[in-house]
């Protein structure tokens, strides 16, 4: 028997092993039958907790053996970190296979920013047919129900893949109109290929487990971290009008400096989480101040990393009106006004990209 909110094989034996529940509260809920879920959803669910040593890894090697789960693929993207959810490494995997993509969390985009634009903008991005790009928020509901039938009409079964903390599970719940499976803040949740079946619809669609990245700011947090650092709501913009000798401290990870000497150097804005902690100081005081800023003043981080722990490394950027830098796993850098020569210091594990503009130039006044 398998967890209904996890999908790894419960177990009685030893509470330190994944699938693990109690015999006894085994025996009530199948009497009683209600759902059975193991202890490590059962606290999740209930009570928000996950163990600090849970981090179950599921890799690019996993994803290939769940891609043979059934039928066609849909590729779940959190819209809110598009570049590093949307990748390269995946993409790669699903030759041969017809690949329907779903853009969640487009509750988390500016108001501003309509969705014909999203879809534009999407559609140019992934170079796929307009017809397989979904938006969906499975927090508030958009999107969901046309999806439903986007699927039903599409074919009988589907495998839902992405990278963690997608919303794979929160969607799969909000198109079955259901809370079964277990939905956390937390990395890994899934355990195991879930199949959860669509009677309405007539289709089945596999949950799979998140493929865990290392190229993200997330991916450098510890996972109780991770889930403080995840939009609740839109997320935040603050404008910048930059300056030389400035410097622009997007929480402790991400220190954004001028190149060139013009004054100003050009208007840009940032987009990110409630969570992360925007500052604009003088280069010399945030030369001084990094280090104890770091986690403190500044965050993410948000508990007991050190800055000197981490290897760090120096971009530079040259970018115009229009176009963006995305820092994966935390947000994005919207140039409102360029061209703007920008030096970004950040650990060396996490990547940039520059796009183009997912939120247009003129969509605030300068």
């Amino acid at each position: 028997m398998k967890c209904k909110g996890c999908g790894v094989e419960l177990q009685t034996v030893d509470e330190t092993v994944p699938g693990y529940i109690s015999e006894r509260v085994l025996n009530e809920r199948l009497s009683d039958g209600r759902p059975v879920l193991c202890k490590r959803c059962f606290s999740m669910k209930h009570y928000g907790r996950l163990d600090a040593q849970d981090n179950p890894v599921h890799s690019l090697e996993n994803l290939k053996v769940y891609l043979k789960t059934a039928g066609d693929i849909l590729y779940v993207i959190d819209l809110s970190d598009f570049n590093g959810t949307f990748r390269g490494d995946i993409l790669s995997l699903l030759t041969g296979h017809r690949v329907h993509y779903v853009l969640n969390k487009v509750d988390l985009l500016p108001l501003e920013v309509k969705i014909e634009e999203i879809k534009a903008w999407a559609v140019e991005t992934l170079k796929a047919p307009e017809r397989r790009i979904k938006l969906v928020s499975s927090l508030n509901g958009y999107g969901v129900d046309s999806l439903f039938t986007y699927l039903k009409e599409s074919g009988e079964n589907y495998t839902a893949i992405g990278v963690t903390n997608v919303g794979k599970s929160s969607l799969l719940n909000a198109l079955a109109r259901s809370n079964e499976i277990t939905v956390s803040r937390f990395p890994g949740t899934t355990l195991e290929v879930t199949p959860k079946r669509l009677e309405r619809a007539g289709i089945t669609v596999y949950d799979t487990p998140g493929v865990f990245t290392g190229d993200r700011v997330s991916d450098l947090l510890s996972v109780s971290d991770q889930s403080v650092l995840l939009p609740r709501k839109k997320l935040e913009r603050y404008t910048v009008q930059f300056h030389s000798e400035r410097t622009v401290f997007a929480g402790g990870f991400v220190r954004i400096d001028a190149v060139n000497n013009s004054d100003p150097v050009g208007i840009f804005h940032l987009f990110m989480p409630e969570s992360v902690s925007i500052h604009e100081t003088n280069s010399s005081i945030a030369d001084a101040q990094w280090d104890s800023w770091f986690g403190n003043f500044l965050k993410p981080p948000f508990n007991g990393l050190a800055k000197s722990a981490l290897v760090w490394k120096r971009e530079q950027y040259s970018l115009k009106t229009g176009q963006e830098l995305h820092v994966n796993g935390q947000g994005w850098i919207n140039i409102a006004k360029g061209p703007v020569s920008l030096s970004i210091t950040l650990p060396e594990s996490v990547r940039l990209t520059v796009r183009k503009g997912l939120v247009g130039p003129t969509k605030f006044k300068r």
